[in-house]
Order: C-alpha cells, then sequence, then structure tokens
C-alpha cells in the first residue's frame, strides 16, 4: 500500500498598498401625484324649496350616496365625485386624474484608502513513498509553492477587499443622505410638474363627470318634488291621490276641495 507523504510550507508576505475608488450611491422616489378640478352650483336659484327640503331624505335612501359625519352626500363616479351640502344647499362636482412619478437622485465621492500589513498563508503538496504516480518529493515541493503562492494571493485579496468594504461603509451613510435629498428634490419637482398636466387632464375630465352627477342628481330632484308633491297633498286632504311613471314622465293626480 503507497502511503501519502505531504511538503508543508508557510511564509508570510507584506502588504503595502495604496489605492482610490470610487463611491457610488443611487435613490429612487415613487409616490402618486394628482391633479384636480371642480365647479361648485348653487341650487337655490333653480330648484323649489319643497323640492331641496326633501332631496336629503331621497339621497338617504338611495344606493350610491353617502352621508358623512359632516352631513355631506356623496357619491363616487368613474373619475371623480358629486357632493351634496344640505346647508348650502350647494353641488360640487369634481374630477381628480392620478398618476405615479418616480425619480432618482445620485451622489458619489472618491476615497483613498492604504493597506500596510502582513498576511500569511500555507501550501501543500502530496507524493507517494512508493513513487506511485510518478511524484516525487521534488514535484510535491514545487506543487506545495504553487499552492502557497495562490494562497498568498487569496489572503492578499481578501485583505484588499475588507478594507475596501469597511472604506465603502465609511462613506455610505453621507452618501445615501446625500442621494436621498437629490431624489426627494427631484421628486418633488417632477411631480409639481406632472401635477400641472393631471390638472389640464382633469378640467377635461370635469365636463363627463359633471353630465353623469347631474343626471345622477335629476333623478334625486325628481323624487324630491313627487316626495314634496304628496306632502303638499296630504297635508291639504287631497283625494284620489294617484302616482304613475310611464318612460321617465312622473304624473301626479289628485283631488283638492275649495
Amino acid at each position: 500500500m503507497c502511503n501519502p507523504r505531504r511538503v508543508r510550507v508557510r511564509a508570510t508576505r507584506e502588504l503595502a498598498h495604496a489605492w482610490e475608488q470610487e463611491i457610488r450611491r443611487r435613490v429612487t422616489r415613487t409616490g402618486e401625484t394628482h391633479g384636480e378640478a371642480r365647479i361648485r352650483e348653487p341650487l337655490g336659484d333653480t330648484v323649489g324649496l319643497p323640492a331641496l327640503t326633501a332631496l336629503p331624505a331621497v339621497l338617504a335612501r338611495t344606493p350610491g350616496w353617502e352621508q358623512d359625519e359632516d352631513g355631506l352626500f356623496r357619491h363616487v363616479l368613474h373619475g371623480g365625485s358629486i357632493v351634496y351640502d344640505p346647508a348650502t344647499r350647494e353641488l360640487e362636482i369634481s374630477a381628480r386624474v392620478a398618476a405615479t412619478v418616480t425619480a432618482s437622485g445620485e451622489a458619489a465621492t472618491v476615497v483613498q484608502a492604504e493597506v500596510n500589513d502582513t498576511v500569511e498563508a500555507e501550501g501543500v503538496g502530496t507524493y507517494y513513498d512508493d513513487d506511485w504516480g510518478g511524484l516525487t518529493e521534488e514535484d510535491a515541493t514545487r506543487e506545495a509553492h504553487q499552492d502557497l503562492e495562490r494562497a498568498l494571493a487569496a489572503a492578499r485579496q481578501d485583505r484588499l477587499d475588507e478594507e475596501r468594504r469597511s472604506a465603502e461603509e465609511r462613506e455610505s451613510g453621507a452618501l445615501d443622505e446625500q442621494a436621498g435629498a437629490r431624489a426627494d428634490r427631484a421628486f418633488s419637482a417632477a411631480a409639481e410638474a406632472r401635477a400641472g398636466e393631471l390638472r389640464a387632464a382633469a378640467e377635461e375630465l370635469l365636463l363627463a363627470v359633471g353630465v353623469e352627477g347631474r343626471n345622477l342628481l335629476h333623478r334625486a330632484l325628481a323624487e324630491a318634488y313627487r316626495d314634496a308633491l304628496l306632502a303638499y297633498a296630504r297635508l291639504r286632504g287631497a283625494e284620489r291621490l294617484n302616482v304613475s311613471e310611464t318612460d321617465g314622465v312622473l304624473e301626479i293626480e289628485f283631488d283638492l276641495r275649495l
């Protein structure tokens, strides 16, 4: 049986290396910006008081209308909303267009670093006492020295990489802060510019939202007129009260004694 023999060589090497390296950081900000357009219309100038008085009760029972804690009735539409304020008897129509904005900021610096250290490594070569494989002690010694050179080179590179990482860590906090501040400024500028475009788009959309919103309100007002007339008729003791609707036309008939 062949017995393996190993040749071990160990060495130390002085490491003196200076260099410059650029460290760069990039920060990206992403958020939403929007543009709005709105118009307010007083209903008291065109709608009778009895109908406006009955309108809140109609809105409260109509699907799609929600009353908030301030008493405002809101109906959300595609691209906007309508809000009726019973206190001021005003209708507000608004359109809203949103978009995602992305902006980035960069910061960089050049750091100088220097390493003065000693690295140590070991190399190993193998041969067999019966010359198996044709490997001699001389071959093993040569292999050990080659292995040593590789180990020394790896140890040198590891030490340099460690120092580079250390230098980068020392500067990373300040660079991240600078890049973040620049990203914030870039995002604010981009969002402001985009918001101007979105406001123009919202003004165009406001017309379509207004048509849909007014149609919804007019249907509610028709019911409010009906409720107001029925309340008037009942209060006056009307007889033969009849309510019918055909093709969207509401007919109310009753007899009053004069």
